[in-house]
């Protein structure tokens, strides 16, 4: 008898939303800078590195320095976070 190990486990992918200037360099709540931008994520249940049953396919706001996410559904709630960081920003004092 010979025993062939499964080798199972979890898979993302990530790509870009859009290439909207205004949507990127958006302010991390978690770490506190500037580097979340919006991306498509899939993520999938995979066995031998094979993607079979998908476990979350959706769009997220990602920090690339500290992995911090939040999802967000449409476009609408996409712009209504860049306006309130924008407006933000402008509250700042210099």
């Amino acid at each position: 008898m010979s025993f062939i190990p499964i080798i199972c486990g979890m898979r993302s992918f990530d790509s870009s939303y859009d290439s909207v200037p205004a949507h990127q360099n958006l302010y991390c709540p978690n770490c506190h800078n500037h580097s979340v931008s919006p991306i498509k994520r899939k993520e999938f249940f995979t066995v031998w590195f094979i993607p079979l049953l998908p476990v979350f396919w959706g769009k997220q706001l990602h920090c690339s320095i500290c992995n911090w996410r939040q999802d967000f559904k449409n476009e609408e709630q996409l712009n209504k976070v860049v306006q309130e960081q924008q407006n933000m920003r402008q509250k700042l004092p210099n």
